[in-house]
């Protein structure tokens, strides 16, 4: 991970210097699902889950076609996660919700004219996971981890592949896949004493849109 997160930056920062340059300019949104892989850990009383349930995510960028194949984008995501808990077959939820801003490099393998260009993506920004339920004063499964009603801003890796279709002069749809891989938010899902929680957790997320050229 450390690795990734260095050639990252390097990607980023080789890109500035062609932000100056002249190209064409896209706006867009779009929508599709909003999935995650659970983190595994170990508690005083025993091994459980947490993360965050399925659900739908909307989407909505301002890119640039920098030089050649190369392209950028600023996007900003907004995810209905709720928040989740389970261990020896018992499941604890609360209502969650997250906002990512996030630049990306695309690659794209044809130019810019070309009616079908694939891509693939890789960038980072910053992520603002939240619990929006009710809190309780006890809550079931608290010897492992407690959803908590607060906020937490978490670094953010993009990374993930996709295609472009012309559907006019001025008219993209696109067909991606991306990885939203942040550090597990440890404030909002707070682990108990003694609670080995900890690491990256993936946010992969299916999306369909449309970008409009100027």
């Amino acid at each position: 991970m450390k690795t990734r997160i260095v050639c990252l930056v390097a990607l980023i920062t080789a890109a500035a210097p062609l932000a100056a340059q002249q190209g064409s300019w896209g706006a867009g949104f779009g929508g599709g699902g909003s999935f995650y892989f659970d983190k595994s850990f170990t508690a005083p009383p025993g091994s459980a889950e947490a993360g965050f349930g399925s659900s739908f995510a909307l989407g909505a960028w301002l890119t640039q076609d920098l030089y050649g194949k190369v392209g950028g984008e600023i996007r900003y995501a907004f995810q209905l996660n709720g928040l989740r808990l389970k261990a020896g077959g018992e499941t604890v939820e609360m209502d969650g919700r997250s906002h990512a801003i996030a630049y990306s490099l695309h690659l794209h393998f044809t130019d810019r004219e070309a009616g079908v260009r694939p891509y693939v993506a890789v960038g980072g920004g910053v992520k603002q996971y939240a619990g929006t339920g009710a809190e309780s004063a006890t809550q079931p499964l608290q010897d492992y981890a407690i959803l908590t009603r607060t906020s937490e801003w978490k670094p953010l890796v993009v990374f993930g592949a996709g295609v472009k279709f012309r559907a006019g002069d001025h008219v993209r749809i696109r067909i991606e896949v991306l990885d939203f891989t942040t550090p597990f938010p440890k404030e909002v899902i707070f682990p108990a004493p003694g609670a080995d929680l900890g690491g990256w957790i993936h946010n992969l997320t299916p999306m369909v849109g449309v970008s409009f050229t100027f």
